[in-house]
């Protein structure tokens, strides 16, 4: 391989790796978007959300965040006297610190010194520096508490320089616990945030094959690996009903949002119903007697938990005003039914014709030697399967 060749090669792979990323990073963003709207929108729970941010490897919700900072507050003001300045140096703080926006509340806890500006404490008004212990308290929206914090600090920041303006100065900060986190509530929540977590990220690659190879490879697998999740994570919600309504209504609003993230829909399927009518051959004794046998008989062919066996729900029931007995005993009329959601067909025909074979093969392994009177199979609807599994859906 010439060298010309293996440029060319490593930067197809570096390409390959680029798109990959800034699809996963791209598909992240909205799909974060989407689900903080469906939140807003009161479709889905906050905790829910959680979940499914979490799940996904995605930035939380932001929440509301009480920053709490220990400092000392020195500033001037006119008083009549000494014990009046520290009198109101107690209990209040100059109304500079009211008008801040963000907003600051201030404390004080206790006077560090009081002092005449021109150095004499003489009757009458005069200007008093005055140095206070207080406790600010500011609240911020952040993910996370350390980017509380943070915000906390640009805040303080910004407000130092319009309380120098004013002859105050905060000197001494230290910062104390955060308070909370509290939820935001969900009209403030900003569905148009474009953080990502865990985008990947490439190194220089020159010259390298199976560098290059491998790194375009892990770009590729976090792209799928997400999509995945995505998916899995919807399905669970839909199966699960922890979005609740009508199951088609909420199946096509999931459907929706898989297919706006550039997903594949759900997968569709016919509901079709297959009724059979037999007759169970059931020994002697009373009707009831006999009716019970038949039922005996029929848990073979009965299941309410689809499986990758039986995908389907069938139960049936005895009809003892149509029963009669001959020499062998009585003859129970039975009707089952299934219900099922065959996918792949084109058309209600080729579904219903599936389904009824499906049901024969079921009565004639659980049932050896019972002859079926009539088999009949009829579409109910077309829509989302009913039956959806996360982990190959």
């Amino acid at each position: 391989m010439t060298d010309e060749s293996l440029a060319q090669q490593i930067r197809a792979l570096h390409a390959e790796a680029i798109a990959a990323i800034e699809q996963r990073q791209a598909l992240a963003v909205d799909a974060r978007s989407a689900l903080i709207t469906a939140l807003r929108n009161r479709l889905i729970c906050r905790p829910g959300c959680e979940d499914a941010l979490a799940t996904w490897g995605l930035e939380p919700l932001p929440q509301r965040w009480t920053i709490t900072a220990d400092a000392q507050l020195s500033y001037t003001r006119s008083h009549t006297n000494h014990d009046e300045a520290r009198e109101q140096a107690r209990f209040g703080v100059p109304d500079d610190l009211r008008l801040l926006q963000p907003a600051i509340a201030v404390y004080p806890r206790h006077v560090i010194d009081v002092t005449p500006v021109n150095g004499i404490d003489q009757p009458g008004p005069q200007e008093y520096r005055i140095t206070a212990q207080v406790t600010l308290h500011t609240w911020v929206t952040a993910t996370r508490e350390a980017d509380a914090y943070e915000a906390a600090r640009a805040i303080l920041e910004g407000h130092l320089r319009v309380l120098a303006d004013a002859g105050i100065t905060v000197t001494g900060l230290t910062w104390q616990t955060a308070h909370g986190p509290d939820d935001v509530p969900h009209d403030d929540v900003d569905a148009d945030t474009r953080s990502v977590d865990g985008a990947a990220q490439l190194t220089d690659l020159a010259g390298d094959l199976t560098a290059a190879t491998a790194a375009r490879d892990a770009a590729v697998q976090a792209l799928a690996d997400l999509r995945r999740r995505i998916r899995a994570r919807a399905i669970r919600a839909l199966i699960d009903d922890e979005i609740g309504g009508i199951y088609q209504h909420t199946a096509e609003r999931i459907d929706r949002f898989l297919v706006d993230l550039g997903l594949d829909g759900l997968p569709r399927a016919h509901h079709v119903t297959v009724v059979a009518d037999l007759t169970l051959p059931a020994g002697a004794g009373t009707v009831r007697e006999a009716c019970d046998a038949a039922r005996d008989v029929m848990r073979a062919a009965t299941t309410s938990s689809p499986d990758e066996t039986r995908p389907w729900t069938a139960y049936g029931w005895t009809i003892p005003e149509y029963a009669r007995c001959d020499q062998d005993g009585w003859r129970i009329p039975w009707r089952h039914e299934y219900d099922m959601w065959p996918r792949g067909h084109a058309t209600s025909d080729d579904a219903t014709a599936a389904a009824e074979a499906l049901a024969r093969a079921d009565l004639t392994r659980a049932l050896p030697g019972i002859d079926l009177v009539t088999v009949t199979a009829s579409v109910e609807t077309v829509g989302i399967d009913l039956y959806l599994d996360p982990d190959r859906d």
